[in-house]
């Protein structure tokens, strides 16, 4: 019972997510037969299912920061932070931690930001081409530049703000900080709130996708041979190389092997007895249908002190937050869903039937830097791209074409 891809010059994907796809859709693009397994019945089930939809291209400051790690204590005493950490004893969560730390100095932060609008530029420059040349239309997948609004309620927090504005400016973004009138001129549903707003950041460039829908359609417009419903049980190997992997389906041969499984990038890893440092963080979204488009937000939103994004998808407000750090726990706490609902109704009260909605929970797959593992690792034909944490879909396109560049033909 075997899985055999014939052709010279495949490439067997592991992870059928936002970042899976596009991996598979770049290294069809080189000329590689492309074969993707996915454990779950259907692609972008996973944390592409109902993410924040927002392609942030120049908002990629990462987790690991000064400023994050100076908030963390104050966030973890109080049961209605936006960040929560339950202690694991377990090697890699503490090496992680260990690693997350130490990328949280300005030093790094400066580093690792460059690196990230690398990437996330990469996207910004592809992802309208790629769409254009799959077939697929912006309606399709509900793409639409409404620019991104981040609005603070602490004046504190301005001058850091300003810092990392212009170093981002070195590398080609624009942005400009805002008063609280000008916040409500850019986005007049945001007047009830006004008060409450000490400055804001707008991003012109910013857009907002369907992740879910996007990872769907790249996968059904390529040329992929897809597996779905299917285990990876082990892999078989032969010297220095990954000659098959044994699948719930049988096996699967190939000349190349790509690890894009997001959360489960590690424990297939470890079969191999290899490893990667990558946590996953929970994060959460509610999906409303907007009933009154009058008080609903045209600009993509995002409340920066309580960590919550709103953006519009179509005739949907999708709203997502938090960030706990538990281990593999995709339970959903119906306080998170609470809040959400809350902070929906403070700011766009009357868009929305609060009483309607779709709840959902993912795993960010984060390596402690922020930067995703683009590489080879083990064996000399085996790779991994994953650990985007936060900044999968922004990132996806970006990383995918790193990997196929650094694969080759």
């Amino acid at each position: 019972n075997k899985l055999i891809v014939p052709k010279k010059n495949n490439v067997c994907i592991i992870g059928a997510g936002i970042v899976g796809a596009t991996t598979a859709y770049a290294l069809s693009k080189k000329g590689w037969s492309v074969t993707i397994i996915e454990a779950e019945q259907a692609a972008g089930m996973g944390s592409s299912f109902a993410n924040g939809s927002q392609l942030s291209y120049s908002y990629v400051e990462p987790f690991a920061s000064p400023n994050i790690l100076k908030k963390i204590p104050l966030w973890l005493l109080s049961s209605t932070s936006p960040i929560s950490w339950k202690p694991q004893l377990n090697k890699n969560h503490i090496w992680w931690l260990i690693k997350f730390i130490s990328n949280c100095n300005s030093t790094k932060v400066q580093s690792t930001t460059k690196q990230l609008l690398d990437i996330s530029f990469l996207t910004k420059n592809s992802l309208h081409s790629w769409l254009s040349d799959l077939g697929i239309s912006k309606n399709d997948v509900y793409l639409e530049k409404t620019g991104k609004l981040v609005i603070y309620r602490d004046h504190k927090d301005l001058s850091t703000v300003k810092k990392q504005i212009a170093m981002q400016k070195l590398y080609g973004c624009h942005q400009e900080i805002l008063s609280a009138d000008q916040c409500i001129e850019k986005e007049r549903t945001l007047a009830r709130i006004k008060p409450d707003i000490s400055f804001g950041v707008y991003t012109s460039s910013e857009e907002t996708i369907d992740c879910h829908k996007l990872t769907q359609l790249i996968l059904q417009h390529s040329n992929v041979n897809e597996i779905f419903d299917t285990t990876v049980i082990d892999f078989n190997t032969q010297g220095r190389k990954i000659k098959s992997v044994r699948t719930s389906k049988g096996d699967v041969t190939a000349d190349m092997f790509v690890i894009a499984a997001g959360i489960d990038t590690n424990s297939l890893l470890q079969k191999i007895n290899q490893g990667l440092l990558i946590e996953p963080i929970k994060g959460y979204s509610v999906s409303f249908p907007i009933i009154n488009q009058d008080y609903a937000p045209n600009i993509s939103i995002t409340d920066q002190n309580r960590k919550v994004v709103f953006a519009r998808i179509g005739d949907t407000l999708r709203v997502a937050g938090f960030a706990e750090i538990l281990g593999q726990d995709l339970r959903i706490d119906q306080t998170r869903i609470e809040s959400l609902i809350l902070d929906t109704q403070r700011l766009f009260s009357g868009a929305i039937d609060s009483k309607n909605f779709v709840p959902w929970a993912g795993l960010r797959p984060c390596s402690p830097s922020g930067i995703p593992y683009i590489q080879n690792i083990g064996y000399e034909n085996l790779w991994v791209n994953a650990g985007h944490g936060s900044l999968g879909l922004t990132l996806s396109v970006g990383s995918a074409l790193l990997l196929a560049q650094k694969i080759g033909v």
